[in-house]
């Protein structure tokens, strides 16, 4: 991986997660795509991890078993770029998403999140 610190995460949203997300976090200024805009909607976990990493992105899921394919990645010595594992939400809940992502963005640096596996309800 690349030595130089990074400050700034950015963001890759799976297949599960609203591309809407990754939107609204360009249109902030921020680095982010998503799986459904890159048409990886069909990929398994680990094929996300592994775009990512190779990307410098984190991995932004509701996929709570998306842990394990980062144990997985880490173990086999790799590293990744981060895992946010939030509470799944619709459309009716789509500002507590963005809100607590935004939350997350201004108080990470890219280099904390590095091979990490973060929880977004704790920046509520």
């Amino acid at each position: 991986m690349n030595e130089t610190p990074k400050l700034f995460i950015a963001i890759y949203t799976d297949a599960h997660v609203s591309k809407q997300l990754a939107k609204d976090l360009r249109e902030r200024g921020y680095e982010s795509t998503s799986a459904s805009e890159l048409g990886h909607e069909d990929w398994k976990d680990n094929q996300h991890l592994i775009y990512a990493a190779e990307h410098q992105m984190a991995v932004l899921t509701f996929d709570k078993q998306f842990s394990k394919a980062a144990d997985d990645f880490y173990e086999s010595g790799k590293e990744f770029w981060g895992i946010i594992i939030s509470p799944e939400y619709g459309d009716k809940e789509y500002g507590t998403l963005l809100r607590w992502t935004l939350t997350m963005l201004d108080k990470v640096t890219a280099d904390e999140l590095r091979n990490a596996v973060v929880y977004l309800q704790q920046f509520q």
